[in-house]
């Protein structure tokens, strides 16, 4: 298969996924306007989390912090390793103080990029569309402000 139709792919799993069910985002929802490859005016932080991940709950504030000092020009999702859906998503959401929307479809398919075997991880991507990153290991806002500003035109 090639990028161009797992992006389609993925941007037609998005939008059916908005369509029929909003149980996969939480309540602040611009995940319905996110789709892989396509280019935007944001930067895109992609976070993979799981509860029982300590330097995940660690990070998290971080990302919040994040996604509200630099709303202007970054989007922040996240994305459940444990692939949680309805009640227990929105329970872990609420436990952990995320403040960020969560992707109800995994974008590592589309990305061509390895499921992460460790977490935290987190992707960068480029306004473009195209990834900048993967970091693996707990962030915080500014460390990800600094390199996401290293790249800016």
């Amino acid at each position: 298969m090639t990028i161009a139709s797992r992006i389609l792919l993925v941007a037609l799993t998005l939008a059916l996924a908005s369509a029929c069910s909003r149980e996969g985002a939480s309540s602040a929802d611009p995940a319905a306007n996110f789709t892989v490859g396509e280019a935007s005016e944001y930067w895109t932080v992609i976070n993979y989390w799981a509860v029982w991940c300590a330097p995940c709950r660690e990070e998290i504030p971080e990302l919040n912090e994040l996604a509200r000092k630099h709303a202007d020009s970054v989007r922040v999702f996240g994305v459940n390793y444990d692939g949680a859906r309805g009640e227990a998503l929105a329970k872990a959401v609420s436990d952990l103080g995320i403040e960020f929307p969560i992707l109800a479809v995994d974008p590592q398919p589309a990305l061509g990029i390895a499921r992460p075997q460790a977490l935290p991880v987190t992707l960068l991507i480029k306004p473009d569309g195209t990834l900048l990153d993967i970091l693996l290991g707990p962030q915080t806002a500014d460390g990800l402000w600094q390199k996401l500003a290293e790249h800016k035109p």
